[in-house]
């Protein structure tokens, strides 16, 4: 009874029981989307697929949980160098039969039986832990503020080379969550204000530059972003001008959305297409069939898990698993915002999935595996304040 009761322990039962709202929300999104795709994937049972996906993604879930999280600090460069050999290979690969063009991007891996992988995914996993160790031994090894510099200099580098290498697949989502992932590990790592405000003082900077040179020098700004970039850039500030083209998804989806009104338009009676209403845009599909009641639960839910995670990182006493976590929180929630974001045009497309609603089969893993580490800090935190008294 008492070694039940131990493994029981280990997991977080409010995570686990908003893991199963979202779960029930996803299951039900995608079979409400399923009549409204066209094409080839009509034929293919994705709600099936998404519950395939969900119970292995919580069995290895069920396996992160039992690992000792520290030891992630003995081989987080192992894991680091691992990422970044099957984003390199992806380079190497591009336009053979593993590495092929899908939605304009060569992200994936083919694999028979196994179907596509994206090392992308795995590699948040990887930054996130790898960030936090650095920050760790960092900190240990000098005193608070000594070496600023130093630790800025290895964070950006640690972050740069896998972004580098997911920008040019292309995949502008991904390389944002990275940076999001960047800008968490900075501002908990214990930076001098100064350097903070330098790096924010940049971007800004960076930001209006871009506004100015988008609406007053667009030829200029189109030599330095690639062509899909400023499509998306252009489909994003301008959408009714190019509603036939560029902006043709996100004026689908901004009617969609809208059409839901209170209620929803109820199960199959969808009169606007969208495309990928199973995946990117599941919270269109939410809104239109289930209306503004069905989005404000899917949101209720969502705000509830994300604030049981801070509660997670504020009760763990260890810094390097504070860092994990925080490095979830900062992941998850930019994901939530530019999801759903997107969808009602307020934020620009970059093909980013709502997390563990949309339909995904690496995505889901990955965000379980990340689940169950959670846990894992969770769990041994509560064990070390209790050995402790």
């Amino acid at each position: 009874m008492n070694r039940f009761k131990s493994f029981t322990q280990r997991y977080d039962h409010t995570l686990l029981f908003l893991l199963a709202c979202l779960m029930v929300i996803s299951i039900i999104a995608i079979y409400t989307a399923q009549p409204s795709l066209k094409g080839a994937i009509s034929a293919i049972n994705f709600s099936a697929k998404q519950i395939q996906w969900y119970v292995i993604g919580f069995m290895a879930l069920s396996v992160v949980i039992f690992i000792d999280y520290e030891q992630l600090k003995r081989f987080h460069w192992f894991l680091y160098g691992a990422g970044i050999v099957s984003l390199i290979g992806l380079v190497v690969l591009r336009n053979t039969p593993i590495v092929t063009e899908i939605k304009g991007a060569y992200g994936w891996y083919q694999f028979p039986v196994i179907g596509t992988v994206q090392p992308a995914e795995f590699m948040k996993f990887f930054l996130i832990v790898t960030l936090a160790a650095v920050i760790t031994e960092h900190n240990a090894r000098y005193v608070q503020h000594e070496r600023d510099l130093l630790l800025l200099i290895k964070l950006v580098a640690v972050t740069a080379l896998p972004l580098g290498l997911i920008i040019i697949q292309p995949d502008l989502g991904i390389g944002l969550i990275l940076c999001v992932i960047l800008a968490c590990a900075m501002l908990l790592s214990g930076l001098n204000w100064k350097w903070l405000l330098t790096m924010f003082g940049l971007f800004a900077g960076a930001v209006i530059i871009f506004f100015y040179l988008f609406f007053f020098q667009n030829d200029l700004l189109a030599t330095f972003f690639p062509g899909h970039a400023m499509n998306r850039i252009m489909a994003w500030l301008q959408p009714f001008e190019y509603a036939d083209d560029l902006s043709y998804q996100l004026v689908q989806a901004i009617n969609a959305t809208g059409s839901g009104q209170m209620f929803g338009v109820g199960y199959g009676k969808l009169q606007v297409f969208v495309p990928e209403l199973h995946t990117d845009f599941i919270f269109t599909t939410i809104a239109s069939h289930y209306g503004f009641i069905g989005a404000a639960i899917v949101l209720i839910v969502l705000f509830l898990f994300v604030y049981r995670l801070i509660q997670i990182a504020l009760e763990t006493a260890d810094p390097f698993g504070t860092y994990i976590v925080t490095g979830y929180v900062a992941m998850f929630t930019f994901q939530i915002f530019q999801n759903i974001g997107m969808t009602i045009g307020v934020l620009p497309i970059t093909g980013l999935p709502l997390p563990f609603i949309s339909y995904g089969g690496s995505t889901m893993i990955v965000n379980l595996v990340g689940l169950g580490l959670i846990m894992a800090i969770a769990s041994q935190s509560r064990i070390s304040m209790f050995d402790e008294d």
